[in-house]
């Protein structure tokens, strides 16, 4: 696909007008996919205001980015105009500190977390991970909506990790404190078997829940 010159002369002014941009579905706010709020949350964890861009709103924005870029997939972050990189690229220079640095932040805190294991939810990790077999790690990761996903993955080197009941959990750092406090249990509910709950304090509570 070519790039018209009144598509490349929009995208080049709102990069201009703006030292951060986020080109991504949805907003902030409402972000229509998992990659997209990773990208806007991260950011939005690092600088007060940040231009956004919803491509789902304009086709010509959403397929004219990705040439202008030479970049093939959405979210795009953009800092001065140059482009950095994909959710993947973000979430990694964030916890190299490269991120920080290039928005003119502090060093990212890698305090760990505080969080607790429950006897039974700890004997069922170590059982998932012997089947595993070696040289994987327990990943946790808490989004913007605090909702938390568990992976088993070898470590990068870069996370923050946080030990309980002789379990090692390890966190990328835009997970890392909205997980402190948490706490893992094992649950069998039944009908819907059973597995790891997640009871989290930094969680907002549901409308509902207040009634």
């Amino acid at each position: 696909m070519s790039l018209s010159a009144e598509t490349r002369a929009r995208i080049e002014s709102i990069l201009s007008s703006h030292e951060v941009v986020l080109f991504m579905k949805g907003s902030p706010q409402r972000p229509q996919c998992g990659f997209s709020m990773k990208a806007s949350s991260i950011v939005g964890g690092l600088v007060a205001e940040f231009a956004h861009v919803d491509v789902l709103q304009d086709p010509e924005i959403r397929e004219g980015i990705k040439v202008y870029g030479q970049w093939p997939t959405i979210p795009q972050l953009y800092v001065k105009g140059e482009l950095i990189g994909g959710s993947d690229i973000i979430e990694q220079m964030l916890d190299s500190g490269e991120l920080n640095a290039l928005l003119g932040g502090a060093e990212p805190d890698r305090t760990p977390p505080t969080i607790t294991i429950s006897d039974e939810a700890a004997a069922q990790i170590r059982k998932a991970m012997a089947e595993q077999g070696e040289g994987l790690a327990l990943h946790m990761a808490v989004d913007a909506k605090f909702a938390s996903r568990f992976e088993l993955k070898p470590t990068k080197g870069n996370e923050v990790s946080a030990t309980a009941n002789g379990i090692t959990v390890y966190f990328d750092l835009a997970s890392a404190p909205r997980a402190n406090g948490i706490r893992i249990d094992w649950v069998d509910n039944g009908v819907r078997g059973a597995g790891l709950s997640i009871t989290n304090p930094n969680a907002p509570v549901p409308p509902s829940a207040g009634r």
